[in-house]
């Protein structure tokens, strides 16, 4: 797949099917999340996989927002839930020591789940990037060690929804049609791209 065209495919992904991944294939997205850029190569971010059953729940209860799919018009059940999770922790020591300031590490984070979405994607593995989640909890939960912070979740399964694009300059709203298919707006490139600079 050329990557252009896996950056066209990846969409957000938030019904899943009730089929296992591969720790191997959650490993390899955590090593390409290793390889992402970052400042000054500084390397701030750490990661857990979680896969356990029970954590699998706990993690759940903590997402708090999740694009409206889990509102009843979304078509979400509890069945369609996440498989595995990957959360991303900001280590505070080493951005302390050696970081180049808060917007630079969230930068990083940014670049570095991009790779594990595109390798997912290559895997066939769906994903959905998520910050509307309670850190603290999700911190206590996988019994993180106070010198990290959770800083994002990815969610991770098989997909288990089809998810249209739609070009438009009129809203950004996603909705369900009729047959349970997610249309997903996205703006012109025409209405985002200057050249040069503004006339």
């Amino acid at each position: 797949m050329e990557v252009f065209d896996a950056v066209v495919e990846r969409r957000s992904i938030r019904m899943f099917k009730d089929k296992p991944v591969d720790y191997a294939i959650l490993e390899r997205c955590v090593d390409a999340a290793r390889l992402a850029p970052s400042a000054m190569n500084s390397q701030l971010n750490e990661y857990v996989i979680v896969d356990d059953t029970r954590l699998l729940a706990e993690v759940l209860d903590s997402v708090s927002l999740w694009g409206g799919v889990t509102k009843p018009e979304g078509g979400w059940t509890p069945e369609k839930k996440p498989v595995a999770y990957i959360i991303v922790l900001i280590n505070l020591e080493l951005e302390k020591e050696r970081g180049c300031g808060r917007s630079n590490t969230f930068l990083d984070i940014g670049l570095a789940m991009e790779n594990m979405v595109l390798v997912a994607l290559e895997q066939g593995v769906g994903t959905c990037i998520m910050t509307g989640i309670d850190k603290k909890r999700i911190g206590e939960i996988i019994n993180a060690p106070k010198k990290f912070e959770v800083a994002a979740l990815l969610a991770l399964g098989y997909p288990d929804e089809k998810i249209v694009l739609e070009t438009t300059f009129h809203s950004v709203k996603r909705w369900v049609d009729e047959e349970g298919v997610r249309h997903v707006p996205k703006r012109k490139l025409e209405d985002i791209l200057y050249r040069n600079r503004f006339e």
